[in-house]
């Protein structure tokens, strides 16, 4: 079998040609993180709660809510998304059903503090409960590979019209 550079050299090129296609197509880039604010309508911003993306083979990624309204999703599979926005887990005269949680003690002696219902009640903000739902939320994004900004706009509770906190 005789050596043929020109052999080699369009093996080398394919395989150049190839690494390239896969460069370009952002192979490696499956998933994508998003950051953004949200906000109600009337400007109010959201001090709590939780956002998650819901891919459309049903994976749901989420994020709670900072007090400045700040969110950041990571690990999000590429493609579009619907989006779920909750705050209803601060609201006040949410009832738990009668229930206490006790968990047992950790290992290390340490025991569950719940969070305190003063602190939560100061950072909700009602908004539609059309938001919580996969079913009804209208808000959707498509995903890109990295890093990327999606502000999240949502109507206030139909009840609370007006209302600035």
């Amino acid at each position: 079998m005789a050596f043929s550079p020109r052999g080699s050299t369009s093996r080398w090129a394919a395989g150049l040609a190839l690494v390239a296609v896969f460069a370009v197509s952002g192979c490696g880039s499956s998933t994508g993180t998003v950051t953004g604010t949200v906000k109600r309508k009337d400007g109010t911003v959201l001090k709590g709660g939780n956002v998650a993306f819901i891919t459309s083979k049903g994976q749901s990624i989420s994020s709670p809510i900072g007090e400045d309204g700040k969110y950041t999703v990571e690990k999000v599979p590429v493609g579009d998304a619907k989006i779920t926005v909750e705050t209803e887990t601060l609201n006040p005269a949410r009832k738990m059903g009668g229930r206490k949680y006790s968990p047992p003690p950790s290992a290390s002696g340490s025991t569950y503090t719940p969070p305190d219902p003063t602190a939560q009640a100061k950072r909700y903000v009602p908004i539609d409960p059309k938001f919580g739902e996969q079913g009804t939320t209208p808000l959707t994004y498509t995903v890109k590979g990295g890093n990327q900004t999606f502000e999240i706009t949502v109507d206030p509770h139909p009840g609370v019209q007006g209302e600035k906190r």
